[in-house]
């Protein structure tokens, strides 16, 4: 994988611990803790790293408000509010869902200012089912392949493209500012989380990558819900993050690890054999694997009960 642009404010990041930043006691448990990081100087895009999936912070000085863009684990609101106001005085009024699980969407009820929630149709069915969840959900806009959100530089669109991660994902692309956020569906440099029960499917996760990168244009800087954004060497505060060649390289990943599992398949190994002998190209060679045997398990499940 290469990783491409900066993310980081000029003076480096900042830091909210806890709520009010205070120090911790003896005996009590670890404070909460947000890393805020700009997209660039000047810029209006901030990440919020830490407790949970990387969540995006948007200020819309014309509409008054901040988009966000997942809201972490729930007890988490707190600090992800504070952050933000380290940043302006503006209240989320905005929330987005990359999909329904609790490190992405937990804190959705703990934003009083937020006046509309956005996920799609199956990842806020999942929400509604969920109590921890549901208070938030009342206002929900959903929507089932894609949908735009604003105008001017603010733009935002937002895409469904298929069961992968879950049957919920969503794709937060910003046009104007060529910064995606594209919730779980990209696991870093490994292989992917794979949630069957949230409707998440290893046979399909191919070809829903495929659809992102053919339908998306313009984007060079991606942040994906979890993994390591690596510091930019010798700048202070600097992070990079993912390439759209990156994307492209996951998406042949997905492709080539299902092609290997049919394989062994093909040749009469069961799941645990094929996950032990899976042969990948060695262009993958850096890629964590600690998902492999659960993917392949998945994947064998998902073939085995499609045959007649």
């Amino acid at each position: 994988m290469r990783w491409g642009t900066a993310v980081g404010p000029s003076a480096g990041a900042l830091v909210l611990l806890g709520a009010l930043g205070a120090p911790q006691a003896a005996g009590q448990p670890a404070a909460n803790a947000v890393r805020v990081h700009s997209l660039s100087p000047g810029d209006t895009v901030y990440v919020l790293l830490d407790g949970g999936g990387h969540s995006l912070a948007v200020v819309d000085e014309d509409r008054g408000g901040v988009v966000l863009v997942d809201t972490k684990s729930a007890g988490w609101g707190r600090t992800i509010a504070d952050a933000v106001s380290l940043v302006t005085e503006l209240p989320v009024t905005t929330i987005i869902n990359t999909h329904a699980h609790g490190d992405n969407a937990g804190g959705n009820g703990e934003f009083p200012s937020t006046t509309r929630l956005i996920a799609h149709e199956n990842a806020h069915a999942r929400m509604m089912r969920s109590a921890s969840s549901a208070e938030a959900g009342q206002s929900a806009t959903t929507f089932r392949d894609t949908l735009s959100l604003f105008e001017g530089a603010n733009r935002i669109e937002l895409y469904h493209f298929g069961r992968a991660h879950t049957d919920g994902d969503t794709v937060v692309v910003f046009p104007d500012k060529g910064v995606a956020h594209v919730g779980d569906l990209i696991n870093g440099k490994a292989a992917p989380v794979i949630d069957p029960a949230g409707g998440g499917s290893g046979v399909a996760y191919p070809e829903t990558l495929a659809r992102l990168v053919a339908a998306i244009d313009g984007v060079d800087r991606v942040i994906t819900g979890h993994g390591a954004l690596p510091p930019v060497p010798g700048v202070h505060g600097m992070l990079q993050t993912m390439t759209w060649a990156d994307v492209e390289e996951y998406a042949a990943f997905t492709r080539d690890f299902l092609a290997a599992v049919r394989e062994a398949m093909d040749a009469g190994k069961d799941a645990a054999e094929a996950a032990a002998t899976l042969r990948l190209p060695e262009r993958y060679a850096g890629y964590g694997m600690e998902q492999a045997e659960a993917n392949v398990r998945i994947i064998y499940d998902e073939l085995l009960s499609s045959v007649p």
